[in-house]
């Protein structure tokens, strides 16, 4: 009778659910910059205290890491003062050595900023100017203003009109200064960073103009041609499973999976949030870790802006939560 009982209620398990295998993928990976391998090393690089990395560059010769940080944003400063911030320019070996700095003080904070590489310039392109430093020495060489719809040169009081108002007058302002322009062209920027208008003068001084949409950037694209930033391939999607994947010769970093997290309140709404798990292959090593967007972190890590993972071809580097990590 006993045995009889038993096995009624392993019946009832099996036909009520009770029994089933949790097929969920369950979050039991290392929070990043934590990973799952001992033979790999994740070493932390040097940024002054109080900074934070916003963006990298590896360069196309595999030698320099040029990292783009600012001072951290204090939320209970003044507007007036969370748009100006201090920025830094580094230069990192391969070896992750630094090699050079740059102080930038009072800059325009600006989110995404943008860096590329053209003939031997680093290029700076934040919210009011683009800059370009030579890539020895990290001097500054050129800058070139950024002219927008509220930000163009004129004797109008531009913050005393309405967004329309601005826009009526910028644009005539824009193809004016065109037209006596032997050079321009549509400049589309790294990581879908939209498109601006790159024109020169007759005495060779640059400027660039905002593009106000797409039928903008058509129109220009017909009329002047466009040139793009360098760009790799970058974060491929499936968009089957959801997931990335990024390849740089014998290195691969890719998403494996995301797990909720539950809920979590965000004042004023309770939001969803999620952990997202990667595998990276370093040549004949792995390493396993995960992120979260719990707490207001960033649910994915950031790699170089030209999307190569290495330098010397060992070695994998990361960004996540305003810091930069050589694997090795």
């Amino acid at each position: 009778m006993k045995h009889f009982t038993l096995i009624s209620m392993s019946l009832l398990s099996f036909l009520f659910g009770c029994g089933k295998r949790d097929d969920k993928p369950k979050q039991n990976l290392p929070w990043f910059p934590n990973i799952d391998n001992v033979a790999i090393k994740v070493v932390e690089m040097p940024v002054d205290s109080g900074y934070a990395v916003q963006t990298f560059l590896i360069s196309k010769e595999r030698q320099e890491i040029f990292v783009l940080a600012h001072n951290k944003i204090n939320p209970n400063n003044t507007v007036e003062e969370r748009w100006r911030t201090d920025y830094q320019l580094l230069c990192f070996g391969a070896n992750g050595q630094l090699r050079k700095r740059v102080d930038l003080p009072k800059f325009e904070f600006n989110d995404p900023a943008h860096l590329w590489i053209e003939h031997k310039n680093l290029v700076l392109f934040l919210n009011d100017k683009v800059r370009l430093f030579d890539t020895e020495r990290l001097e500054l060489s050129e800058e070139i203003p950024y002219y927008a719809e509220n930000s163009f040169p004129t004797k109008t009081n531009l913050e005393a009109l309405l967004p329309e108002e601005q826009l009526e007058r910028y644009l005539p302002a824009r193809e004016k200064h065109l037209k006596v322009c032997p050079s321009v062209r549509v400049l589309n920027l790294p990581k879908a960073g939209g498109c601006v208008l790159l024109a020169q003068a007759a005495d060779e001084t640059r400027t660039i103009w905002s593009l106000i949409d797409s039928m903008d950037v058509d129109k220009y694209t017909r009329q002047y041609g466009m040139i793009e930033a360098p760009l790799n391939p970058g974060w491929k999607y499936n968009p089957e499973t959801g997931l990335f994947k990024v390849s740089d010769a014998a290195l691969v970093l890719e998403t494996t999976g995301e797990v909720s997290m539950g809920t979590q309140l965000d004042y004023p709404n309770y939001k969803s949030r999620s952990a997202m798990q990667y595998v990276l292959n370093l040549d004949t090593k792995t390493a396993r870790f995960a992120t979260t967007n719990r707490s207001r972190k960033p649910l994915y890590v950031q790699i170089s802006q030209n999307d190569y993972l290495s330098a010397s071809g060992s070695e994998a580097w990361i960004a996540y939560q305003g810091t930069l990590y050589r694997v090795e």
